[in-house]
């Protein structure tokens, strides 16, 4: 009798323990963005044209485009948390008075503009 409520007690202790390990979801942390603390401090448009984003994601509002060799200083650096594109680089940058952010994808970063507009004259 007592041996059948032990097990019958480790049973429950391990359902119990296993259910509540079920529900919890993984938390994902991102690694820590040094991009604006290293040298690398404007960015030129790679791709034929960037969409400019109201937020660091691929599904927020497009704001504007850009096109390939516009030179940006980087404002801020964001890693996306969206579902569609989870864990990618974005950068705030200023174009015209607006505020926007930019696709680590659809651009080349360097430390000082000057190495930003050779890059782009190379592009054209």
């Amino acid at each position: 009798m007592k041996k059948s409520l032990l097990n019958l007690s480790i049973i429950l202790v391990v359902g119990f323990a296993a259910l509540s390990f079920a529900s919890c979801r993984p938390r994902i942390r991102l690694p820590e963005d040094n991009s604006l603390r290293g040298a690398n401090q404007w960015l030129v448009i790679s791709t034929l044209y960037a969409r400019m984003k109201s937020a660091p994601s691929g599904a927020s509002e497009d704001v504007g485009l850009l096109r390939r060799g516009t030179v940006l200083k980087i404002n801020e650096s964001a890693y996306s948390t969206s579902e569609l594109d989870r864990g990618s680089l974005w950068f705030k940058v200023q174009h015209s008075g607006q505020d926007a952010w930019i696709s680590a994808a659809d651009s080349n970063t360097f430390s000082s503009e000057a190495q930003a507009k050779r890059a782009a004259l190379r592009m054209k």
